[in-house]
């Protein structure tokens, strides 16, 4: 399986009588770029946490970078970059700011942290907006930030949930295109979860649609 980036089998995870993901079978191929589509309360939130060890599955088994998430979560999360819906900056702090503290908690040296902070800034269309407070900037460039501060140690696995929700059209199309670029420049396998299609059948080399924790077809 070194091939895969994720790998599930019949993994299961029940919060008392309702069953959030149910017997899932899953495989992504590492380089790749991967949508799952689904309603609200379909179970992709849930998967994201499991495949992060931040939940213990009721069944089954899952595989993240080779390794198991539930006896070795830390060293998975070690190798991915995390978006979840909110952006969850520091609002008071600038942009430059808030990559450089984040930078600094993943142990990067200050040359790294620099470097790093200007070519992200930079890819994102934030560098001429560097010093003014992530709070003060508009929602789409909110998220672009938090991409950035999520691929700052380069990970080789990078989980977006819901990236684009609350964006119109024409703010989720830039960020997809950003996305296809760093996925082949950064060599990143890209994981994202999505209610809308809002571009992804464009972005996403494989999509997934799951709903009542199923998932139901790919292609």
């Amino acid at each position: 399986m070194e091939h895969l980036a994720i790998h599930t089998e019949r993994l299961t995870r029940k919060f008392q009588e309702r069953c959030a993901v149910d017997n899932l079978n899953l495989s992504v191929p590492r380089g790749t770029i991967y949508g799952l589509l689904g309603p609200s309360g379909s179970g992709k939130s849930t998967l994201v946490r499991l495949l992060l060890g931040l939940l213990e599955p009721t069944s089954g088994s899952a595989w993240v970078l080779g390794l198991d998430p539930t006896r070795d979560g830390a060293a998975v999360r070690a190798q991915c970059g995390v978006v979840l819906q909110s952006p969850a900056l520091y609002s008071r702090l600038s942009a430059e700011q808030n990559l450089d503290l984040f930078a600094r908690i993943w142990g990067l040296n200050a040359q790294t942290r620099s470097q790093r902070t200007e070519e992200l800034l930079t890819h994102f269309g934030l560098w001429e907006r560097r010093k003014e407070a992530a709070g003060r900037l508009s929602r789409g460039m909110q998220q672009r930030l938090a991409l950035a501060r999520a691929l700052l140690p380069r990970p080789a696995l990078l989980f977006l949930d819901q990236p684009a929700a609350g964006l119109e059209f024409s703010s989720a199309e830039p960020l997809h295109r950003d996305l296809a670029v760093l996925a082949a420049e950064e060599d990143v396998t890209i994981f994202l979860t999505t209610e809308t299609l809002n571009g992804i059948e464009q972005l996403c080399g494989r999509i997934g649609l799951m709903r009542d924790g199923r998932l139901l077809a790919e292609g």
